[in-house]
């Protein structure tokens, strides 16, 4: 994975959260639906930008960090 993909995918993840507060602030989504977004998007979003976070600039791969 590449550097500006972690960051595509941790930043459209950031962007679910804030998006499902403000339509549930909004009265346009149930307030439960925007939890449930928020609690499946917030993990995403901590494990790619932590991946872009650590990620070399370049051609370089993320190597595998192992479990």
């Amino acid at each position: 994975m590449k550097k500006q993909t972690a960051l595509i995918t941790g930043l459209a993840a950031g962007g679910v959260s804030v998006a499902a507060g403000l339509l549930a602030a909004g009265g346009y989504l149930p307030v439960w639906a925007a939890g449930l977004l928020t609690i499946v998007a917030f993990p995403v979003f901590v494990i790619f930008i932590a991946l872009w976070w650590n990620a070399k600039s370049g051609d370089e791969d993320i190597p595998f960090i192992g479990y």
